[in-house]
C-alpha cells in the first residue's frame, strides 16, 4: 500500500505578498500611464489648468496630417532595414562564432559589447565620426581617393546613417540569442543529414533554420518593437528637440510625438499619436503571433 501524500497549497495572502511589488510597479509605471494617455487623447490638454473633451478629433487630425504620415513612413523604412540587417548580421556572426577556434569568446564579447553601452554616448561618438566637414570618416575616404558623403547632414543619407549606427550597436544582442538557439539543436540531426548526403547548404536550410525558427521569431518580434520605439539616436544625432534631420528625413514617430507634446505643448494630440503607435505595434505583434504557425517549428529536437 502506498501512503497518500497531501499536497500543500500556498494561501492567496502569501502569494499576494510576493506578487505585490511587481503588480505595484506595473500599475504605477504601465497601467496608469496607458489609461491616462488614452483619456488625455480625447482632450485638448496643453499643460494648463483648463481643457475640454473633444472626442476623436485628435485621432482624425493625426491620421490626416502629412507630418504624421511622413513620420510613419520614415519609421516603417527604419524598421524594415534595421530589423533585416540586425537579424542577418546577428545570424551570420552566430554561425561563425558557434565554431570552435582560438579567441572565440573574445570575439563574442567584442561584438556584444556595444549593446551594453549607452545609446546617447554611442550617438555622440558617431555624430563626431560622421561630421561631413571635420569627421575622421570623410577624411579617411578622401585620403583613399574615395567619394565622401554628407552622412547625417544629407537628406538621402541621414536615415541610413542612423540605421547603420543602430545596427552596429544592437546586432550583438541577436547574435547571443542565435548562439543560444544553435546550441540547442541536436548534433544527431546534422549526422543524420550527412548520412542522407546533405551538404552544408542543405543542412543549413533543412536543419539549422527549422531549429532556429523559435529564436528567429522571438528576435524578430523584439527587433520590430524596439525599432518602432527608436528615439535616442534621432534626438542626439540630428539636432535635438528641433531636429529630425534635413527635411524631416529622420523624424520617426516617437520623435514626432515628442516634438508635438513637449515642443508645441499639444499633449492631447501627442497622446493620440502615441495610442496610434501602440495600436500599430500591437497589430504587427498579433500578425506575427498568428503567422508563426506557418513557419516556426517547435517540434525539432
Amino acid at each position: 500500500m502506498f501512503s497518500k501524500k497531501r499536497v500543500s497549497v500556498t494561501s492567496w495572502p502569501v502569494v499576494a505578498v510576493f506578487l505585490l511589488p511587481s503588480l505595484l510597479g506595473l500599475t504605477i509605471f504601465v497601467f496608469i500611464p496607458i489609461i491616462s494617455a488614452v483619456g488625455m487623447s480625447f482632450t485638448n490638454y496643453s499643460g494648463g489648468p483648463h481643457f475640454r473633451l473633444i472626442g476623436i478629433k485628435n485621432y482624425i487630425t493625426a491620421l490626416g496630417s502629412k507630418t504624421f504620415i511622413q513620420s510613419l513612413l520614415v519609421t516603417v523604412t527604419f524598421t524594415f532595414w534595421a530589423v533585416l540587417l540586425q537579424l542577418l548580421l546577428g545570424l551570420t556572426a552566430a554561425l561563425i562564432l558557434n565554431s570552435k577556434f582560438k579567441g572565440r569568446d573574445m570575439f563574442r564579447a567584442i561584438m556584444f559589447m556595444p549593446n551594453v553601452l549607452s545609446s546617447v554616448a554611442i550617438s555622440l561618438v558617431f555624430m563626431l565620426i560622421l561630421d561631413p566637414d571635420r569627421g575622421p570618416l570623410n577624411s579617411l575616404l578622401t585620403a583613399m581617393g574615395l567619394p565622401t558623403s554628407r552622412w547625417l547632414a544629407g537628406e538621402k543619407t541621414a536615415l541610413s546613417s542612423i540605421i547603420m549606427v543602430t545596427v552596429w550597436q544592437n546586432f550583438g544582442y541577436y547574435m547571443v540569442l542565435f548562439l543560444g538557439g544553435l546550441q540547442t539543436i541536436s548534433r544527431t540531426l546534422y549526422e543524420a543529414a550527412s548520412i542522407d548526403g546533405a551538404g552544408p547548404v542543405r543542412k543549413f536550410f533543412s536543419v539549422t533554420i527549422p531549429g532556429l525558427s523559435p529564436v528567429m521569431f522571438l528576435s524578430a518580434t523584439i527587433a520590430v518593437i524596439r525599432a518602432f520605439q527608436v528615439f535616442d539616436q534621432v534626438f542626439t544625432m540630428t539636432g535635438g528637440q528641433s531636429g529630425g534631420g534635413p527635411a524631416g528625413a529622420t523624424s520617426v514617430l516617437v520623435f514626432n510625438i515628442y516634438k508635438d507634446g513637449f515642443g508645441q505643448l499639444r499633449f492631447g494630440y501627442a497622446a493620440a499619436e502615441s495610442i496610434i503607435l501602440l495600436l500599430i505595434v500591437l497589430i504587427i505583434t498579433i500578425l506575427q503571433q498568428t503567422g508563426q504557425k506557418r513557419w516556426v517549428n517547435y517540434d525539432i529536437v
